[in-house]
């Protein structure tokens, strides 16, 4: 059993990626299909999160150009369970550039709340609209309704699970409200050619479609300082976790050109403390492209002066930027530390990097302050 995935950030990656190394799956994350893998399951972080609408299409077109022999037993497309991104137009193109008929979007994720129920996507019994989601900097959820908040009102949203293929029907939005609705979905025997949605679905199809698999794989050793927390989330749970530590504890990004001074900074707390985070001031009203770019500079800098080989990264598009920073292509996921919250080995490298997306908790083990 092979499995391509597909997802537009990098911590939506990570996620797939520890769900299959729990299930006892090989796998790697790349950002090109350009190599052959001998993986159970290779994901391609398309890191399209975090680009303009208008890049979108010209960025997958060029990722798509070669002429891949197509050799996955099945392709699951992975979005937020937030539903922030470029959801329609990304799974319009994958339609048609692997040429599928029908397509099921199921971006629910139940362990955290997010579930729809009388048309409505809800976030821990609020609809989406009246929560966090709806100041998100890049993609604000102003519509409740889940075709509105994506834009697919003609779309079909469905609560019944289809026992038999239609046609009619080329895009189908899966109207679940708990985990049961989530197993009936995971469980259908209507062939739909695409499967696209969040990380509770893959993990859903992945027990109904490869249960002999299935074990349960933890990483229990803890990052050893020094330590570099990289946290470019602005959600609200990230921001009062950071606001929470001491003075000395915390390195904020305030505007660019202040690069060079930032991690000298960051090098010299870490001689000293072991353990420090570089956080975005939450009072900027800076572009998050641009903070993000600033921030991945900063930490090359770090890695080139007073190189850290525990990185944890908050944040896809954050993580995204470092790693280009960085020049780390690949990661090969090696442990689970909670919902979402993956820790990675660089290849050729003795670096860690513990990617976990925004909106998602730290345990306790890894937020060691």
């Amino acid at each position: 059993m092979t499995i391509l995935v597909i997802a537009d950030d990098l911590t939506g990656a990570a996620e797939i990626g520890g769900i299959a190394l729990r299930n006892g799956l090989s796998v790697e994350i790349v950002h090109t299909l350009a190599k052959p893998t001998n993986k159970d399951v290779q994901i391609l972080n398309t890191n399209t999160r975090s680009m303009r609408a208008d890049d979108v299409i010209i960025h997958l077109r060029k990722l798509f150009a070669a002429d891949f022999s197509y050799c996955w037993d099945w392709i699951y497309l992975k979005f937020d369970s937030a539903l922030r991104g470029h959801i329609v137009a990304e799974i319009s193109f994958y339609r048609e550039v692997l040429q599928k008929d029908r397509v099921v979007f199921c971006p629910v994720n139940p362990a955290l709340g997010r579930v729809i129920a009388d048309g409505l996507y809800w976030v821990e019994g609020k609809p989406i609209a009246e929560t966090d989601f709806a100041r998100d900097p890049e993609f604000p959820i102003r519509k409740s309704g889940v075709l509105a908040a994506i834009g697919a009102e003609s779309w079909v949203l469905a609560k019944d699970v289809p026992t038999a293929p239609n046609g009619d029907i080329p895009y189908t939005v899966a109207a679940v409200g708990d985990v049961d609705d989530l197993n009936r979905w995971a469980a259908s025997p209507a062939f739909f050619g695409i499967y696209a949605g969040a990380a509770a679905f893959f993990e859903a199809l992945l027990h109904h479609r490869v249960p002999a698999f299935s074990k349960d794989v933890a990483d229990e050793s803890l990052p050893i300082p020094p330590l570099l927390y990289v946290c470019g989330s602005n959600h609200e749970q990230s921001t009062k976790r950071v606001r929470s530590l001491d003075f000395d504890e915390v390195v904020y990004w305030r505007h660019t050109g202040q690069e060079q001074t930032l991690a000298r900074t960051i090098c010299q707390k870490i001689e000293k403390r072991g353990i420090i985070v570089f956080a975005v001031d939450p009072l900027e009203r800076v572009g998050a492209s641009t903070i993000r770019t600033s921030m991945a500079q900063v930490v090359a800098l770090v890695q080139r002066d007073c190189a850290v080989h525990e990185l944890l990264i908050e944040g896809g598009a954050t993580a995204r930027a470092v790693l280009e920073a960085l020049h780390i292509d690949t990661l090969w996921p090696i442990g689970v530390h909670g919902l979402g919250v993956i820790r990675n080995h660089v290849p050729g490298t003795t670096w860690t990097v513990t990617l976990k997306p925004g909106s998602y908790p730290w345990t306790d083990k890894l937020w060691v302050f």
